[in-house]
């Protein structure tokens, strides 16, 4: 099982106790959990991260940054919608005409990004998909299904209460010039190569690698961006991991419990 650095444990905690990190229930939630557990005499684990609980519980908050989802891993509450999220602004580097909605420090860390990103040569992002609603992504997956039918689209995309969008904290972003807007070719455009080398540095990761689907369960997506803070994302980037499951020591989740009925696209 990985255990990222041990570093790691002491920003974990920092990090977790910040109040504007996630919504006032949620801290409060996790303040209560950790003084329940040092009323009970736990002692926090020192070795090995996988074992540093005040961390993973964050990994459930559906607001906080670090929140892991996947087919095995919905958000709770299933309908969670983000209590601060804008609209990014459009400017020369970043082009939001749609006026699309990311969590508050997402949407700041794509703008630096964008702005970087086009002082370096790579061209001008597109917001192509932002924040999507918990009845959105519902529809969108109805969509997907008609279009490539139900065993397709699960491949494509998320069911509803399981997409990354519904956090704000995911955003998929294209170069319209260079063309291959949300298609895998994006991944080989100035834009999408710079996008892979470097949106570490400005807190996001691309969320589905190439390779990756028996992990993560969803084909190579070089458009989706997940924003998770720029200490973690640059300890991933360090890792040499390519998902969230291994980074954090979850195991693989290429599909949905059988009973849970389709409903969202990603």
């Amino acid at each position: 099982m990985f255990g990222p650095p041990v570093a790691l444990v002491s920003l974990g905690l920092s990090l977790i106790i910040q109040p504007n990190s996630f919504g006032a229930n949620q801290h409060e939630m996790i303040l209560d959990r950790i003084e329940q557990r040092a009323e009970s005499g736990w002692v926090v684990p020192n070795p090995e991260f996988t074992d540093y609980m005040y961390p993973r519980l964050a990994l459930d908050v559906a607001g906080h940054q670090w929140v892991l989802l996947n087919k095995s891993r919905p958000l709770n509450p299933i309908d969670f919608a983000p209590e601060s999220i804008r609209a990014m602004e459009s400017s020369a580097s970043l082009d939001n005409s749609r006026g699309l909605r990311l969590n508050v420090d997402a949407a700041s860390a794509l703008e630096e990004m964008a702005d970087v990103m086009f002082a370096e040569g790579a061209g001008q992002m597109f917001v192509n998909s932002a924040y999507r609603t918990y009845e959105y992504q519902g529809e969108l997956f109805e969509q997907k299904a008609g279009q490539y039918g139900e065993a397709e689209a699960l491949l494509r995309s998320a069911k509803a209460g399981y997409s990354e969008h519904q956090t704000g904290l995911a955003v998929d972003v294209s170069v319209p010039a260079q063309g291959c807007a949300i298609m895998q070719c994006f991944g080989d455009t100035v834009g999408g190569i710079w996008i892979a080398e470097n949106s570490w540095r400005f807190g996001y990761i691309v969320r589905y690698e190439e390779g990756t689907s028996e992990i993560t369960g969803f084909t190579y997506e070089p458009w989706h961006l997940r924003y998770i803070g720029k200490p973690i994302a640059k300890m991933y980037h360090e890792s040499g991991m390519n998902t969230l499951e291994e980074f954090w020591g979850f195991p693989a989740a290429p599909t949905y419990p059988a009973e849970i009925t389709p409903s969202t696209s990603d």
